[in-house]
């Protein structure tokens, strides 16, 4: 199944439309409350990975203002899948893991249920920034998606898992028998969403950056995202989620 991306001219934001769905962000971000360590620095360059290629990408030289790098992360004690085994889930199928009032994925390229690069998903946000992406990088610990022509952003948006340094859990005793793929070692685990993008034009960048509704709305989508992997990996999360925000001095 495919479908027509809107066009250039079709995605154009009003100050209207853009100040209702900040509205939108606000409201759910200050709803549900996780317990969040928040920080933002700027800095003079964002360290950001090479840029992505292929038709239709929307590359942060297309973008306006500062480029932003953003890092979500969530430590889970006592998660019931591997690194492996929890990225392959969230690869079937990313809706179950965001608010269904915020957003929807809708894989429109690819497999139904296995994540491959060169996927494509039109990601609906209950607010006017509607964008569709692409699988660039697809790995059994971590994906990359990058944005596309339409999206509110311009960048590349990373999902991972990985065993935890210095884990607190103990390790399961060994009795000889076999775990499986999806079982866990017994360790910590770390889920990681790490983001470098710019706003797309003026008027999504003023929302972002100068009113900061937006930035608010993006933090409260991927916190909820964060504290859905830890439900799905049958763990608690370990102290509160870290998110850490870049931006890139003007």
């Amino acid at each position: 199944m495919s479908i027509r991306r809107p066009s250039l001219a079709t995605v154009v934001l009003t100050p209207t439309a853009l100040a209702a769905g900040a509205a939108l962000g606000l409201w759910l971000y200050k709803r549900w409350g996780y317990s969040v360590d928040s920080e933002e620095t700027d800095v003079p360059t964002v360290d950001a990975p090479p840029e992505a290629e292929g038709p239709e990408i929307q590359h942060a030289e297309d973008g306006e203002g500062p480029r932003f790098h953003r890092t979500y992360r969530v430590r889970i004690a006592g998660a019931e899948h591997t690194p492996e085994a929890l990225m392959k889930r969230i690869g079937q199928d990313l809706s179950p893991y965001v608010a269904p009032e915020v957003a929807r994925f809708e894989k429109t390229k690819g497999a139904k249920t296995v994540l491959a690069a060169g996927d494509e998903f039109m990601v609906h946000i209950n607010a006017p920034w509607n964008g569709p992406v692409r699988v660039v990088e697809a790995e059994p610990t971590r994906f990359r998606l990058a944005t596309l022509e339409g999206h509110m952003e311009a960048g590349q948006i990373e999902f991972r898992a990985e065993t935890a340094p210095e884990a607190s859990g103990e390790t399961a005793p060994d009795d000889g028998a076999d775990a499986g793929p999806n079982a866990a070692s017994g360790a910590d685990l770390v889920f990681t969403i790490e983001s470098w993008a710019r706003s797309r034009d003026m008027w999504v960048h003023l929302v972002y950056d100068g009113l900061g509704t937006a930035k608010s709305m993006q933090q409260a989508m991927w916190t909820y995202f964060c504290a859905r992997v830890a439900d799905e990996c049958g763990g608690e999360i370990v102290g509160e989620i870290e998110v850490r925000t870049e931006r890139e001095e003007a």
